[in-house]
């Protein structure tokens, strides 16, 4: 039976002891440890020596001494336009067209005008008339009073009655003289000799008091325009003088003093315009013409950095200067005090304390302190 069975082979293995696992030298237990220790300890991070530094080069600003291409452009421009409103009639002037001081260049249409002239004259005509009236009433009351038969209010209200016909007359001449100017207005003339370069108006339009209706460039007087670098723009001064020559004609060349550069660079070059008056231009230097132009003479240099180089909460002006090892790989840094001036355009010329080619610390300057070790140089 199933039970009888199964006690038959419980008696068999019992009292039997099990065997014993075999236990290791504890020198062996030892040594299978150390990896497993090993493992759990963090593992230094690598020595990837003094980090690299955001610098810049001290450099003097100049002129570069390669030429400047730039465009010959009028010294004097103008939006021209009527003095009174109208409607255009006529505009014999297109763009491009050349014109003689004192030419028609547009004329409006007068008949409104001469209208408005003809009231203006009836009124003074009325005006004088009641002025006339007054006059005489006054010297009639005048006359009655001496007689004693008019009263002092009588004469009182003749010489305010003569008063307000006077003003009258000097407001009705005034508009009629309005009205004549207006119509000495309805021809717009150039006022020198120049080139139209733009329209803005056409005949049959109907255009207000002062609209620009044509825009001219003199003739007379032309400049070159050059756009230039904010380095080489803290160096020029008016007065400077430049070699203008023809870029597409060399052998055409005059000379040109600096007037003036515009104070705001261009949002997009960053570049500023300079301005400069040619003298006696010739004949191929047209409106329009591209010239190359050349500062000519020695210019001084100047060392100029940004203010963001200076380190803050210093009683003087200082930076970080830093100085290189053999190799150039790393370096030093050190406190060095210098002596500026404010220069247009926000940046500092430096007067004293730094030479040509000493390497500054732009970036993170407030971060350093003296004899930092800083890794390879990282233009901006």
């Amino acid at each position: 039976m199933t039970p009888r069975a199964t006690g038959t082979l419980s008696l068999r293995f019992k009292g039997i002891p099990k065997p014993a696992l075999p236990s290791l030298p504890k020198t062996l237990l030892a040594l299978a440890l150390i990896p497993l220790l090993a493992a759990c300890k963090e593992e230094a991070p690598p020595d990837y020596g003094p980090r690299p530094v955001v610098s810049i080069l001290v450099t003097p600003s100049t002129i570069e001494e390669r030429g400047i291409t730039g465009t010959v452009t009028a010294a004097t421009e103008s939006d021209l336009g009527f003095l009174t409103a109208g409607r255009i009639i006529t505009r014999p002037a297109s763009v491009g067209d050349t014109v003689s001081e004192g030419e028609l260049l547009a004329r409006l249409d007068g008949s409104d005008l001469e209208n408005t002239r003809r009231s203006a004259a009836a009124g003074v005509s009325a005006a004088e008339v009641q002025l006339e009236t007054a006059q005489h009433t006054l010297d009639r009351v005048s006359a009655l009073q001496d007689r004693g038969v008019a009263s002092q209010s009588d004469l009182e209200e003749a010489q305010r009655g003569l008063a307000a016909a006077q003003a009258e007359q000097a407001r009705a001449s005034a508009a009629l003289k309005r009205a004549e100017d207006a119509l000495t207005h309805t021809e717009l003339k150039a006022p020198r000799d120049g080139v139209i370069t733009e329209t803005y108006e056409e005949p049959g339009t109907v255009v207000s008091a002062g609209q620009a209706v044509l825009h001219i460039a003199a003739t007379g007087e032309r400049e070159a325009v050059i756009d230039v670098a904010e380095a080489a723009a803290r160096v020029l001064q008016p007065g400077d003088v430049f070699e203008v020559t023809s870029r597409v004609t060399p052998g055409i060349r005059t000379t040109g003093t600096l007037t003036e550069i515009d104070p705001v660079a261009d949002a997009t070059t960053l570049t500023r315009r300079a301005h400069i008056a040619l003298d006696n231009p010739p004949e191929g230097m047209r409106l329009g013409a591209l010239v190359v132009v050349r500062l000519t003479g020695a210019r001084e240099e100047r060392l100029t950095i940004p203010p963001a180089l200076l380190i803050r909460d210093r009683a003087t002006p200082t930076v970080w200067r830093v100085t290189r090892n053999g190799n150039g790989d790393t370096g030093t840094v050190s406190a060095v005090e210098i002596e500026t001036e404010d220069e247009p355009g926000g940046t500092l010329r430096v007067l004293s304390g730094l030479e040509i080619g000493d390497e500054i610390v732009a970036k993170g300057v407030n971060s350093l302190k003296d004899g930092d070790s800083v890794g390879a140089r990282v233009q901006q």
